[in-house]
Order: structure tokens, then sequence, then C-alpha cells
């Protein structure tokens, strides 16, 4: 398991099996490290081709015991120094019992997911969850899917960094040399982006620092209307990248308190218009 996938919600029949199936394509030694409030339930688990340590996270103190705190297991999976390969979280409640609280919980998990150097499996329960639950969830992290019942899918665009995207303004004299640093736009979504890419997006807008959360609501529209919102706000974070770079190679120009209130503005996705024209002002 390379590190690069995000976490998997799925019954605990679900994970053993994609457990069994990686084991079974992939050579070498495989560990899997359980995180959960009643270990002795996991004591009998034991997948093919894995060795097992069950951590107990617990509010009580003790010996090999794990706080029961949302930053406890996410430090537990960002430094692993169990090398495991492989994690089963069997503590969705850890932020609290309701609906929110996990749905909060999972995207805390989405967003560390790229410091986690192993799979991380999220354990849900289909006879105990409400369908309507686990459907929200499934919105913020995907399901389990087992190789045999995976299907071939269309390749969906990529979302590396365009190095090339153009900058149409002329800024003449003040223009300096780009910072390699700089925000860089993403590639567009296809036309008809599936629900998991869009979760994709939004994660990484989020990492660049942008205020996306009305794209939330978009995850649970259909497509025609997904598509609708996403355009809308895709367009405000492209024009707003194009601003700030004009505003960083006019910053000397302007004073300081201007520069970063207009920067917090730009991640809000705010003020665009008002900012834009006090660039052009500048120029004049």
């Amino acid at each position: 398991m390379d590190g690069t996938s995000r976490p998997l919600l799925g019954t605990l029949s679900d994970i053993l099996g994609s457990l069994e199936a990686h084991h079974l394509t992939h050579e070498g030694v495989n560990r899997l490290r359980i995180l959960t409030r009643h270990p002795d339930r996991w004591a009998p688990i034991q997948p093919a081709g894995w060795s097992v340590d069950v951590a107990w996270c617990s509010p009580r103190q003790g010996q090999g015991r794990l706080p029961y705190r949302p930053d406890a297991v996410i430090k537990d999976l960002v430094e692993n120094v169990t090398k495991a390969t492989a994690y089963i979280l069997d503590v969705l409640d850890i932020n609290g019992p309701a609906v929110d609280d996990v749905s909060t919980w999972l995207l805390m998990l989405d967003d560390c997911s790229v410091d986690v150097g192993s799979q991380v499996y999220v354990c849900v329960d289909d006879g105990l969850h409400k369908s309507a639950d686990l459907t929200r969830w499934s919105t913020i992290l995907p399901r389990v899917i087992l190789p045999s019942e995976s299907t071939h899918q269309p390749r969906e665009a990529s979302f590396e960094p365009s190095k090339n995207e153009p900058i149409s303004e002329s800024v003449g004299s003040l223009q300096p040399e780009l910072d390699a640093h700089e925000i860089q736009h993403l590639t567009r979504l296809p036309i008809a982006f599936s629900p998991d890419a869009l979760r994709r997006r939004i994660m990484q807008w989020r990492r660049m620092g942008f205020d996306v959360s009305d794209l939330e609501s978009a995850l649970v529209q259909d497509s025609e209307d997904r598509e609708r919102i996403y355009r809308h706000v895709e367009e405000n974070v492209r024009r707003a990248i194009d601003l700030d770079r004009r505003l960083t190679m006019m910053a000397e120009h302007l004073p300081a308190t201007d520069v970063e209130r207009d920067r917090f503005r730009l991640r809000q996705l705010t003020g665009l218009d008002q900012i834009e024209s006090s660039l052009n002002a500048l120029m004049d």
C-alpha cells in the first residue's frame, strides 16, 4: 500500500477482504494496526498474510493505551512508529456520537491523509448505522471496493498543477519574475465529473487555503446542479489565483496592510471585483 490513497469506509468483512486481496498481490511484510475502544472484539481478527497489532484507545490512562482523542489518533497515523502498512480505525465516534460529529472526524482524516504513509480503513456497520448516515459519510470518504466488484471507469483529468498557465494581463515594468512557490492553477475537471473527483478537488482547494465551503452542498446534488455549482466556484478560484499573482507583482507599490487584507479576501473568494479594480487603477 503506497500511502497515496485516501481513507476508506468499509464494513469489517469488506475491509478484511481488501486486506487479503492486497496480500495476494503484494510481497513482503504486511503490518496491520487496529485503533479501537474495544480491543477484545478484535482479538480473533487475523487477516491472511498480516501481522496484527491492536491498540486500545481509552480516555483512561494506562500502559500501552492510546488517548481517546482525535489528535492522538492522527499523530499515531502520521508518525507510524510501528511501521504499519495499513490501519483499521474503530473509533468512529471519537468526536462525539452525532452524525455531524462523525462527519467532522472523517473530514479531519481526509485532510491529514496526504501525510499518512499507509492505507487507512474506517470501520462502519451496515446493521448499526442508518443508511442515510452511511450515505452522508460516503460523500466524504469513499467506500471500500473489493477487486471483484471493480469496474473499469474512464480516467479523470489529472489534478497536477498547470505550470504553463498564462497570465493575460500586461503589467509593464511592474512585472517581476513569478515565484516558483506561487499558487498554481489546477487542471479543470472534465464535464460529468464524479462526486469523488469533486471531493478530491475540494480537498485540494482547501489545502491551497481557499474557502470553498459552498461546494459541500454540491456533493449531494444531481449531476446538473453539481456541475453548475462547481463551475461557478471554479471560475472564482481561477480568478482569485490570477489576482493573487498580480497582487504579488505589485505588492511593493501597496501598503503592507492592504496586501494582507486583499490576500485574505482572495482566499475567502470575496471582493474579487473590488480587488481587480484597485489593481487596474494602480496600473493606470
